[in-house]
């Protein structure tokens, strides 16, 4: 799998790191808008409370004329209208007054309709307004002592209603101005509102976008990839491929996925290697079990008329000795014994294979006793110490103390280390060197035989186990002795492989099960 990039922040990091500027981003919006609503919503109540107090100035303005009317009329009056007059100039009088009082400040110095509004920026206006309406009052007490007069009230009282009318005007003119700046104001917070509004969408659109890719980036791609290489390594791809740029989550179990492939890879390679020998082990097998049933049969009936070749020339080697034959210098009774000679030893020697041929059929004796292999490889060392000796070849042994020992028929295992040896020696060199060693791992035991000839030149390898195969000069080998070997390791539960060393000579490796 590639290498991953250096950057090692698992999901949460990165999601933390990408949430929480969204989320103080989305709180300051959140109160921004409560704010800027807020301000909106005072204006929008202190323009209404405007609006009134338009009204009331008006209401004010007519309530005035109303005296100034009759004050203007008075003059002309009829003494039987005048208490008319009077009486509607009082209820105009106290009309005014009372709109008047919601004009001016009360003891905490505020007018009634400001206090109503509390939290309302004060926008300049009161003060005017205060002294605009404390003139108005001053002049409305001047009128209510003056109209307490009922024969020159009215006439007297026209410079203060013409006063208190201009000023109910001018009071009115200034509420409606103030309304006016009021209501751009307005309008400039509702504007205000409306961009900060699409500025904070812009930017949370701005965010989620980022968020989105960064989710497709860190989540879709990955678990994508994860998915196709799980379908291919379904499919019995057992190389996906995967690469994930970054050392998260994602990357360790795209890394843990991929080693799990090679795991599987690695042990379906091996499993088929087994197969693919322990199915060669049967065939071999088969046809071993095959060639020894026929081996007996035609040893059995070979062997019959090679006793009776070996008895008679016996016989007549024995009756030669006896007249003196071997002594007489007749060439021709010379060579007679000779060939009588040659037949007796070559029968013998066809004894030997024949006898071959019923151990290699013989069937497994059954016995099964504790064999301990580095005893066995020390009586094979010391049995063929001296012909290796004699051939100018050198044996060293290298058995693991306290080894395990195996479970099996010791005179068979013993005649798979003496032919193993026994064929090295005949394949080494003079000067040579021919090492043994024995080791256990595993639940097994092994032993290794190496030498420094020339190596096994049958294709393939394996080939050497079967009957009849060898390597050796004609007349020096029958091709029995590792087929016979492979047999019994194979009866034992083990197996035998065999390989050329790299430098020079061939290698045999023998595992058998060890008894634990």
């Amino acid at each position: 799998m590639p290498e991953t990039s250096k950057q090692t922040s698992s999901l949460r990091q990165v999601f933390g790191l990408a949430l929480v500027p969204l989320s103080l981003a989305v709180v300051a919006s959140f109160a921004l808008i409560l704010v800027l609503v807020e301000n909106v919503h005072d204006k929008v109540e202190c323009m209404y409370i405007e609006t009134r107090q338009i009204a009331q100035a008006r209401a004010l303005s007519d309530a005035l004329h109303g005296i100034e009317t009759w004050v203007a009329a008075a003059p002309k009056l009829e003494a039987s209208a005048r208490s008319v007059a009077d009486a509607d100039a009082q209820q105009h009088l106290a009309t005014a007054k009372t709109i008047l009082g919601r004009f001016l400040p009360d003891a905490s110095g505020e007018s009634v309709d400001h206090a109503m509004r509390p939290g309302i920026e004060d926008l300049g206006h009161e003060t005017s307004e205060h002294k605009l309406a404390k003139f108005i009052e001053i002049e409305l007490q001047l009128m209510e002592e003056l109209l307490s007069d009922q024969q020159s009230g009215l006439q007297l009282a026209d410079p203060h209603v013409r006063a208190a009318s201009r000023t109910a005007l001018e009071l009115a003119a200034e509420i409606e101005d103030q309304a006016r700046a009021l209501g751009a104001s307005l309008v400039l917070s509702s504007e205000q509102f409306v961009r900060v509004v699409l500025a904070i969408g812009l930017a949370t659109l701005g965010l989620l976008v980022g968020a989105g890719f960064l989710f497709r980036r860190r989540i879709l791609q990955p678990i994508a990839a994860l998915r196709t290489a799980v379908s291919r390594i379904e499919n019995g791809d057992l190389h996906p491929k995967l690469t994930l740029p970054h050392a998260d989550e994602f990357g360790v179990l795209a890394k843990t996925m991929q080693s799990m492939a090679n795991r599987i890879q690695a042990h379906r390679v091996d499993l088929e290697e087994r197969v693919k020998q322990r199915t060669t082990e049967l065939l071999r097998t088969a046809r071993l079990a095959d060639l020894g049933t026929l081996a007996a049969g035609v040893a059995h009936e070979i062997n019959n008329p090679l006793a009776a070749i070996a008895t008679c020339t016996e016989g007549l080697l024995r009756d030669g000795k006896r007249r003196g034959a071997d002594l007489d210098p007749d060439p021709e009774r010379a060579r007679t014994m000779d060939y009588l000679q040659i037949i007796a030893k070559e029968a013998m020697r066809a004894r030997d294979t024949t006898q071959r041929l019923l151990a290699f059929a013989r069937p497994e004796s059954g016995r099964k006793n504790p064999v301990s292999i580095q005893r066995e490889v020390d009586d094979v060392v010391t049995m063929l110490d001296h012909s290796a000796q004699r051939l100018g070849v050198r044996l060293e042994k290298d058995c693991e103390d306290n080894a395990p020992a195996v479970l099996g028929d010791s005179a068979d295992l013993r005649q798979v280390i003496f032919n193993l040896v026994k064929n090295a020696i005949d394949a080494s060199f003079e000067g040579g060197v021919v090492r043994i060693r024995t080791a256990s791992h595993d639940g097994k035991v092994t032993l290794v035989v190496e030498d420094e000839g020339t190596g096994v030149t049958v294709e393939p390898l394996e080939k050497v186990f079967e009957p009849f195969v060898t390597t050796k000069d004609p007349g020096k080998g029958t091709g029995l002795g590792l087929a016979i070997s492979h047999r019994i390791v194979t009866d034992h539960g083990g197996s035998i492989r065999v390989c050329n060393r790299d430098d020079r000579g061939a290698r045999f490796t023998v595992e058998l099960p060890a008894l634990l």
